[in-house]
């Protein structure tokens, strides 16, 4: 899992070449396992989302007999697409234009004025065109590439290393798209590298230690880093008390901010004590995670769009996709998931203590909202909706979609050549270098 840096140059040309976008389409989103969407949205019979890759549209369904399929959205008369709405309940399909009708399990079922087709019509042949499908982690994962390797050797050792978090027990709370202006590597880049974060996102600093960060890296691409929690910037002085960020996580565990004086740097430590001695009464089962994973923060990125962000209340999945054809256009999606505590665990919980004012409610690291009671909506905004405060991924992330778009003009630049990437974005390099990989294969 380590890896010696091996700079490539990194030039302007993928982020804003037109005939780069398009040779991406063959060499990488043909040929890659790709998150889809959630299990819980397919998890009835007659379930179906439909999950957009421009130009590509793949339906995601369970059939009537519960087998999860995936087809390309698209009616093999005249190439319409069939399904026009983002995710339902059906037992068939009916393309909008002439009529034909697919079954939830692809096979085409119905065509008007089946007689006047004096060629013949082979339904066995005329079903809607699968391609590969897979779970894990609560996620559906597609894959168009028939030759690729399964989803478990593309995923390798982090399948083992994210299965303490239990992703796929979480239930969805937050469904966010934001259109950005700028391509699909420039945002994925920006969780690449942690470089940028004393710079633009200033509330790290009093709750995770970024400079002591560890990264790791994977085949085909895929990277981890690791970020000590609740704690404090080792960069900074040690402030004497517990900063106003960290007061809610305390509070929900019983903890008093006052008796850490003096002492923030044990509060890391106490945390994880606290966790695993009080999760019960509030809901939880540690038993399947270490000490630092109760208190800190782990990010995988996932060759080649995906970021899985992970602590074990809450899971994080965020996805760049291209947009409208335009290489310097993208969907920034954000899919935020919650550990829902567990009414059992909290009955027979041997350690009791008086519930504060919104304990239920207290997110112990992410600042989301929801129960996970009914499904949110899609939410799905342009860029300068977050720029104008009228919509909001959280300050993190509306931090980076400010900057994100400049970083797309100078792109354009004759001033810039290429990236001169330091030590600490060595993730960057490594992403990029398999990219170079998938285009020259």
């Amino acid at each position: 899992m380590s890896d010696s840096i091996n700079y490539r140059p990194i030039t302007a040309e993928r982020y804003i070449s037109h005939d780069y976008m398009l040779k991406e389409r063959e060499k990488i989103w043909a040929r890659t396992w790709l998150v889809a969407g959630l299990v819980q949205d397919v998890e009835e019979p007659g379930d179906f989302f439909v999950f957009d890759l421009e130009p590509e549209s793949i339906i995601v369904s369970r059939s009537e007999t519960g087998e999860l399929n995936a087809f390309f959205n698209v009616c093999q008369h005249r190439g319409a697409r069939v399904l026009l709405t983002e995710r339902g309940n059906m037992a068939a399909y009916t393309c909008p234009y002439h009529g034909w009708v697919y079954n939830n399990d692809g096979d085409l079922a119905f065509v008007p004025d089946e007689d006047r087709f004096s060629r013949g019509l082979p339904k066995d042949r005329l079903g809607l065109k699968a391609i590969r499908v897979d779970t894990w982690g609560g996620m559906v994962w597609i894959c168009m590439d028939s030759e690729a390797p399964s989803l478990q050797d593309y995923l390798g050792p982090v399948m083992d290393l994210v299965s303490p978090f239990r992703p796929e027990d979480m239930r969805l709370v937050e469904d966010q798209t934001c259109r950005l202006e700028c391509n699909w590597k420039a945002v994925f880049d920006n969780f690449g590298e942690l470089y940028h974060v004393e710079h633009i996102h200033p509330q790290h600093e009093l709750i995770f230690d970024c400079p002591t960060s560890t990264a790791e890296y994977f085949p085909y691409g895929h990277t981890r880093v690791l970020i000590d929690g609740f704690t404090v910037n080792s960069r900074l002085p040690i402030p004497e008390e517990v900063p106003a960020t960290q007061w809610a996580q305390l509070e929900a565990l019983g903890m008093d901010k006052d008796d850490y004086k003096g002492r923030v740097l044990d509060v890391r430590q106490d945390i994880q004590i606290k966790k695993r001695e009080m999760g019960p009464a509030l809901g939880y089962n540690y038993d399947l995670l270490s000490d630092e994973q109760l208190s800190d923060i782990v990010q995988y990125n996932i060759f080649p769009n995906a970021v899985l962000v992970l602590q074990p209340e809450e899971f994080w999945i965020l996805r760049s996709r291209p947009r409208a054809g335009d290489p310097n256009k993208c969907y920034w999606d954000k899919l935020a998931l919650r550990m829902l505590p567990d009414i059992e665990i909290k009955k027979n919980a041997k350690i009791k203590f008086p519930p504060l004012q919104n304990r239920a409610n207290v997110s112990f690291n992410l600042d989301q909202t929801g129960d996970g009671a009914a499904r949110p909506e899609h939410d799905e905004f342009d860029q300068e909706a977050i720029i104008a405060g009228e919509k909001t991924m959280t300050i993190t992330l509306d931090q980076d979609i400010h900057l994100i778009r400049d970083v797309q003009r100078g792109m354009h630049s004759r001033g810039f050549g290429e990236a001169w990437l330091c030590d600490d974005e060595s993730r960057i390099q490594h992403y990029h270098n398999t990219i170079d990989t998938f285009m020259c294969d």
